[in-house]
Formats: structure tokens, C-alpha cells, sequence
């Protein structure tokens, strides 16, 4: 009986195994990893990410407490009905400054393929080539021209289609209520 205690009261995997059961080449518990990757050159405990929450959107900084550098994006992100990426966009700075969209999409849709953007009042929807993909996802850029500006003022629902593997058409519309809100809380 105090052994059985003492297993209990240690982690499961200090335990000997019951007769006839092989030991975990695996402990039962690990420590998780940060969600936070750090950029080349940033130090442990320097670096820091906030996230602030916006009606569809997220506001994220990252920022260097070395170098005192801070970097923002505002992102929204849909999943299908399993919680997996169905599409994603951030609404950042290139190093110039200029406002771009960066659009992300499931990974089988490949490279130069077009991921639609309709917009209410257009006929045509605006198309933006991938440029790039690898195992997780494949990546648009989109300038923030006058057709984003107007719709991102007028808070209007963004229809987003493009195809993926065997043929399927992945269709949904987006919101755009709440990044104004976002950008503006950017210091």
C-alpha cells in the first residue's frame, strides 16, 4: 500500500511497471514548448509577445526588450468544423511601411494559384496569386490599396474562396467589423 502511495504522490513515470507490461519509452508528462518562436538574435527572457483581443480580430506585438524594437500585425483567423487553418490574414507593415495583407490558405492549394477576394458592390473578385507553400500553408501578399481601405472602413463581409486538394472549393465569407479598432490601438 505505500508504495502504490508513493507512485501516486511521484509522477507516474517514476513508477516501476505493473508485472507484465513494458516501461514508457516516453515519460507521461513533458513540458510544453513556447508558441512564441524567437527571431534570430533575440534572448530568453528579452523578447516578449502580447496579444489583444478585438471583435474578430487580434492585435499582436512582438517586441525586443534588448533592442527595444516592436513589431504588430492584426490577424483573423477561420478553421474548418475540426479546428484546422482554413484561411488566415495579418495586416502588417513591410519594411518600407506599406500596409500588405498577408493571406494564408490550407497547403494543398500550391503555388501561383489564386485565392479570391469578393468584395459587395464589385463584380469581379480580386484574385491574389500564392506565392509560396510548404507542408502547413500556402502564402499570398496583398498591397492595401483603395478596394481593402474603402471595405475595411465600411466594416463589410469579405467573401473568400480558392481550391484545394482533389478539387474542393473551400468558400466562406469573413468580417472585417473590428480591425479598424485594432489598428488604431497600435502604439
Amino acid at each position: 500500500m505505500r508504495t502504490i502511495l508513493a507512485c501516486l504522490l511521484l509522477s507516474g513515470w517514476l513508477c516501476p511497471p505493473a508485472a507484465g507490461q513494458e516501461p514508457a519509452s516516453v515519460p507521461a508528462y513533458s513540458i510544453k514548448p513556447s508558441e512564441v518562436t524567437l527571431p534570430v538574435g533575440a534572448e530568453l527572457g528579452r523578447y516578449r509577445r502580447l496579444i489583444h483581443p478585438f471583435e474578430n480580430w487580434d492585435l499582436i506585438c512582438d517586441e525586443n526588450l534588448k533592442t527595444m524594437k516592436k513589431v504588430c500585425n492584426v490577424t483573423q483567423t477561420i478553421v474548418d468544423k475540426d479546428g484546422q487553418l482554413a484561411f488566415s490574414w495579418s495586416l502588417a507593415a513591410t519594411e518600407g511601411g506599406k500596409p500588405m495583407m498577408i493571406l494564408r490558405t490550407k497547403p494543398g492549394l500550391g503555388v501561383k494559384k489564386p485565392v479570391k477576394l469578393s468584395f459587395p458592390g464589385r463584380t469581379e473578385p480580386v484574385s491574389v496569386e500564392t506565392y509560396a507553400c510548404d507542408p502547413l500553408v500556402c502564402v499570398a501578399l496583398l498591397p492595401v490599396g483603395p478596394i481593402l481601405r474603402e471595405h475595411i472602413a465600411k466594416t463589410s463581409m469579405v467573401g473568400v474562396s480558392y481550391g484545394a486538394a482533389l478539387g474542393e472549393l473551400i468558400a466562406f465569407d469573413v468580417p472585417l467589423k473590428g480591425l479598424s479598432a485594432a489598428l488604431a490601438a497600435i502604439k
